[in-house]
């Protein structure tokens, strides 16, 4: 390889390779005395110059001047070394001169060979790097391969890859189609980085919620959690500490701009964004939207959440999604219970405290319970219809219509307030 030919190919591989040719140049030099050393030993002293702008390749080997030479590699002869500098004596270090044509063409060649190659592990550093810092946000390719365990993805200067867990059932996975996806992780591989895509992780719906949303970008409006079904629904807290910011708003946009916006990317998914509060109870009766939440009661470390009989399918959701993603983006223990089992339960609670004789009942009736020691609503509401029927001889459905009578009375004078609330659910 002549050294025109060399300093062309040094100029060719920095302009493929996208790097500074003077990378290339000190590359090649550490190449070079590599393939030197191994020439001439690992106790040779060569150097190797490179003159870009003039176009010149120098190589020296550095000698010790000696009466007689023993290693060609380390050794010069005095007479030798006068023809180089005519002040040489024993002992001293000479820069010796070598020919490109005496260095062998295999030496350059395996230099370029391994030039090559460390620029290839520069390039997939660089790529890597390049890559790793867009963990975690979001970015867009194009689909070039699906098969049954994985889908390719054309990022460019490298390859992202989709598990089946990783995508949607309603993602239209075909050669050609433009994706966006959520940077989950970054590897650094021998065959260069390894990216690692999803669109069913829940900081897919975050980071694209957030592109929609300025507010978001200038934390006026911060997210403050995030639960998410991929495919079903999504639940978004959102909050802020301006008062005259209305956070649900923001993210909804005029007309659902914004949100309609993140909507199409996700095919079917449903999302709720609702306004976080830190008062837990406020934050469960939100986190159940879409249902109207009537009350929210806390036992030990449950929050029992009151909705209409008619609201109690969408509290709970289909397979239970709604009651799950709220449970999971407030962080409570919910349960839903229905408005009438609720009044039910509070009817039962109360009756404990009232005695029959209180609910104007017939004098008759009142004496006939009390000798089977039936005296206190409670005792009545619980007892078996058989055996009041016995007591008392009514038929199975007068029995009916007295508990449910006595119910009535302890709503009329107890539950005023939530009675009025159930007839006009």
């Amino acid at each position: 390889m002549k050294r025109e030919e060399i300093l062309n190919y040094l100029s060719e591989i920095a302009r493929k390779r996208n790097v500074d040719i003077l990378y290339v140049n000190e590359a090649l030099k550490e190449s070079l005395i590599t393939g030197l050393k191994k020439r001439y030993g690992s106790d040779s002293e060569p150097e190797v110059e490179i003159d870009l702008e003039k176009g010149e390749i120098r190589i020296f080997l550095n000698k010790t001047v000696v009466e007689s030479v023993i290693k060609l590699g380390k050794e010069i002869s005095l007479e030798e070394a006068k023809t180089i500098n005519p002040d040489a004596k024993i002992g001293d270090k000479i820069r010796v001169p070598l020919p490109l044509n005496e260095v062998g063409r295999s030496t350059i060649q395996k230099a370029a060979d391994e030039l090559i190659n460390r620029l290839r592990s520069v390039e997939k550093n660089k790529l890597y790097e390049e890559f790793k810092k867009k963990e975690k946000e979001i970015t867009s390719g194009t689909i070039y391969q699906v098969t049954k365990d994985r889908v390719i993805v054309n990022l460019g200067a490298v390859e992202g890859y989709f598990l089946p867990q990783d995508y949607l059932k309603s993602d239209r996975l075909r050669p050609g189609t433009v994706i966006k996806a959520y940077v989950v992780k970054v590897e650094k591989t021998p065959l260069g980085p390894r990216v690692h895509l999803s669109r069913t992780h829940q900081e897919f719906v975050k980071k694209l919620l957030a592109k929609e949303v300025p507010e978001i970008q200038q934390n006026i409006v911060q997210i403050k959690a995030i639960a998410r079904i991929p495919g079903i629904r999504t639940k978004i807290a959102v909050h802020s500490e301006d008062e005259k910011i209305d956070p649900v708003g923001a993210c909804v946009g005029f007309k659902r701009s914004r949100i309609e916006n993140v909507l199409k990317e996700l095919g079917e998914e449903k999302i709720d964004i609702i306004q976080w509060s830190k008062d837990l109870k406020i934050f469960v009766a939100r986190a159940l939207s879409p249902a109207k939440v009537k009350e929210v009661i806390k036992e030990n470390d449950k929050y029992i959440a009151v909705v209409p009989d008619s609201d109690y399918p969408i509290a709970v959701g289909k397979k239970g999604n709604n009651v799950n993603l709220a449970s999971r983006v407030t962080g409570a223990n919910i349960e839903i219970l229905k408005l009438s089992d609720y009044l039910d339960r509070q009817i039962k609670e109360k009756a404990k405290t009232i005695l029959l004789k209180d609910l104007d009942l017939s004098d008759i009736l009142l004496e006939k319970l009390a000798e089977n020691q039936i005296i206190r609503a409670f005792d009545l509401l619980t007892a078996s219809e058989e055996n009041i029927s016995k007591f008392i001889n009514y038929d199975i459905e007068q029995v009916k219509k007295l508990k449910k009578d006595v119910e009535e009375k302890i709503k009329e004078k107890f539950f005023t307030h939530e009675t009025e609330e159930e007839s006009g659910s």
